[in-house]
């Protein structure tokens, strides 16, 4: 979905780039704010507390760092944590701060600098919305020309070690003599 662009030597593409992620943000947040206010509301509460939107979204490829952090909820939650790390878990500090008083259905927390160098990035949040108790959950994301999506970079790093079980197949507890 995301087309990369190269870098020319006036520039032309990263203003192109610029305008492609404020336009990518102003449409998620136009498809949300058109859904109808009065949905019903499942039993369920992990359908109803996920993000209904994220920008970046989960296992997405961005061109550029993201300009904002945003979440947006089917109903209103208190957002009480809000923290991005590196693939190597590293704390970058957005400057999220809970507030007990806020509850509301979408979040944009505006970054105002380029993140460090990582393979990808996880935002983890937790929010509740003060009657299904306490969700937590993350989206990861990946930047740059080179970049491939977390999943698959997290999918490279399984371990190939080899299982090595008895002759007879089946595991058995032998006791010491």
């Amino acid at each position: 979905m995301h087309r990369r662009f190269k870098m020319d030597k006036g520039g032309a593409n990263q203003d192109f780039r610029s305008r492609w992620t404020a336009l990518y943000f102003l449409a998620a947040f136009a498809c949300l704010a058109l859904q109808p206010s009065n949905h019903a509301v499942a039993q369920h509460s992990h359908g109803v507390l996920t993000p209904g939107v994220t920008f970046p979204t989960d296992d997405s490829v961005l061109n550029e760092s993201p300009q904002m952090i945003m979440m947006s909820f089917r109903v209103d939650v208190t957002l009480l944590k809000l923290a991005l790390y590196t693939a190597e878990g590293q704390w970058i500090n957005i400057g999220f701060s809970y507030d007990p008083t806020r509850m509301a259905d979408s979040f944009a927390y505006p970054l105002g600098f380029e993140l460090p160098d990582s393979e990808y990035y996880i935002a983890r949040w937790s929010v509740t919305d003060g009657k299904r108790g306490l969700l937590n959950g993350e989206f990861k994301f990946s930047i740059g020309d080179e970049a491939i999506p977390p999943s698959e970079i997290i999918a490279s790093k399984v371990s190939d070690a080899v299982e090595s079980l008895p002759s007879t197949g089946s595991y058995r507890v032998v006791p010491k003599e």
